[in-house]
């Protein structure tokens, strides 16, 4: 039995087409997190639950693969129109929807979830701390990034380096280093020989240093973003954008927080 249940819409195989592609357009254009991590999978909507070490060297615990959805309607007359006129259907509430989706996952991959009891990124128990100094001016955010390196190492933290910051802290990063004539963002992406990334997920000044490769975490997905079909209201269609995924950090010390 199909259970995204779309043989129930009245929708043709030309429109699914054209609601998977947005879907996917709209994602790619908001998701950070996977712009990083290593995917591991997708598994299959079947899977509802992985093991995840609970602490820092700690047991593995099985752990919930949260379920992102929001919902979005289609009314009856623009599928009506569009199937009597031969007008486009208006794809705005799909991607809409699947925008909120995609900021979901990040929310999960960053701040964690409460409900499924996972943490994110910025709220790792055992993730390292940094004070930081002022990363508007001088060589503030440089050598702050340099410590943070050498934190890692000394925790023996190998691999894929990123730099993901609130899109304050990013814009700071874009002035021209005094006495250089490169952009501070530049040589911090040589230094970490990564790339910088933002994320409106963030709150305010954040800055996390993350060694990203596999063996330090990943991005398990069950389900991967989809739409599924939920029946009417009225005489209007519902429909639903819905994934499942899981942020697994397996070591904790590959995350360095600064604290500003």
């Amino acid at each position: 039995m199909d259970y995204l249940m779309r043989d129930n819409a009245p929708l043709t195989d030309s429109q699914w087409a054209e609601i998977d592609a947005k879907v996917i357009a709209a994602a790619k254009a908001v998701l950070t997190g996977r712009r990083f991590l290593d995917i591991y999978g997708p598994l299959g909507s079947g899977i509802q639950m992985l093991e995840v070490p609970s602490t820092q060297g700690g047991p593995k615990k099985a752990t919930e693969i949260p379920l992102l959805s929001t919902d979005f309607t289609l009314a009856w007359r623009d599928i009506q129109a569009a199937e009597r006129m031969g007008i486009p259907l208006s794809y705005s509430e799909v991607l809409v929807a699947a925008t909120d989706c995609a900021l979901q996952e990040d929310k999960m991959i960053f701040l964690g979830s409460k409900k499924y009891g996972v943490e994110g990124l910025l709220t790792l128990p055992g993730a390292q701390v940094m004070d930081a100094g002022d990363w508007s001016e001088g060589e503030g955010a440089f050598l702050d990034v340099v410590a943070g390196l050498q934190g890692l190492i000394q925790n023996q933290v190998y691999g894929q380096k990123a730099l993901v910051t609130s899109p304050d802290v990013y814009a700071q990063l874009q002035r021209i280093q005094p006495g250089t004539g490169v952009l501070e963002s530049k040589r911090i992406q040589k230094l970490i020989e990564g790339k910088i990334f933002q994320t409106p997920v963030l709150p305010q000044k954040t800055a996390l240093l993350v060694a990203c490769s596999e063996q330090n975490m990943d991005l398990a997905i069950g389900q991967d973003m989809t739409v599924g079909y939920l029946g009417t209201t009225g005489l209007d269609h519902e429909f639903t954008v819905l994934e499942t995924a899981l942020l697994r950090v397996k070591n904790q010390n590959a995350v360095i927080r600064f604290q500003f």
